[in-house]
């Protein structure tokens, strides 16, 4: 996270400081941190993507990342006529 805000990527430092406990809370049902991960992250959501609380997974990180691709798509921007074939 530190070489991405060099290159540019909006990470505060706060962000940074806190990156593994946001992972840990992400990763939580019932983390006592998720307001303050959402006060960072506002679309992120914070719940156990893998099934297995006892532990953090490459699950986990999937999931998480394609859930939040998904929050980033604009459907108010889509024309769905402009694709016709």
């Amino acid at each position: 996270m530190k070489v991405q805000a060099l290159l540019g990527v909006p990470y505060s430092g706060e962000m940074i400081e806190k990156a593994v406990a946001d992972l840990r809370t992400q990763t939580a049902n019932d983390a006592p941190d998720a307001a303050a991960l959402a006060k960072r992250y506002p679309k992120a959501q914070s719940r156990n993507f893998g099934g297995d609380p006892t532990r953090i997974t490459e699950a986990d990180a999937l999931i998480a990342y394609l859930q939040m691709l998904g929050t980033l798509v604009d459907f108010k921007l889509y024309d769905d006529k402009a694709n016709i074939r």
